[in-house]
């Protein structure tokens, strides 16, 4: 079921629910975390850009996909000459216990195939707007799980997608950069 996840997204006909954070980053490095209740069927839990989120879920699924961009039907080239920019969202898919990594990323894990890895009690989403770059990490350990760059030329809200029912519990906004560096519940902050 992981594995289709995001192919859940192009032709899903299950519930899709997605809330999106009240506050948008515009700037600077911000941190949040968040506990995804195990029994999840499936949840993804990310960062996108506001105008795009709304954009993609005001649309049926199985007309436009967020990951999915039909070919034009035309061979002249012009897509092989494109620069390929970043994507305007970017989610960690949760379920049954285990995160789905994306391919090609460069993790270590105890699957011997590197595809999934088990549920950690909170996940961490720190978002580097300036750098256009989320990283999603074990929030008990610091560990790292998967980083990838994001579109961050508009407003950033942290997002989560609930398919086919699920839960989380956010701990809440934990780190802003501004100036200092103030410790708060063991997660820095930086205001």
């Amino acid at each position: 079921m992981l594995f289709a996840a995001e192919r859940l997204m192009t032709s899903c006909h299950l519930s899709i629910d997605l809330v999106i954070g009240d506050v948008a980053i515009t700037q600077g490095k911000s941190y949040w975390a968040c506990c995804v209740d195990p029994s999840s069927y499936l949840v993804k839990v990310g960062v996108g850009l506001e105008s795009k989120l709304q954009e993609w879920f005001q649309v049926p699924q199985d007309v436009v996909s967020p990951r999915y961009d039909p070919d034009s039907g035309h061979d002249s080239g012009a897509e092989d000459t494109t620069v390929e920019a970043p994507p305007p969202y970017a989610f960690l898919t949760i379920g049954m216990g285990k995160i789905l990594l994306s391919h090609g990323s460069a993790l270590t894990s105890r699957d011997p195939n590197g595809c999934t890895v088990p549920l950690p009690p909170r996940i961490g989403i720190c978002l580097d707007y300036e750098q256009g770059k989320v990283s999603f990490y074990d929030a008990v350990s610091f560990r790292e799980l998967w980083e990838c760059g994001v579109d961050c030329s508009g407003p950033v809200c942290p997002a989560f997608c609930f398919i086919g029912g699920g839960a989380l519990h956010l701990q809440e906004l934990v780190a802003n950069k501004q100036d200092r560096k103030v410790t708060i519940g063991g997660f820095p902050k930086l205001d």
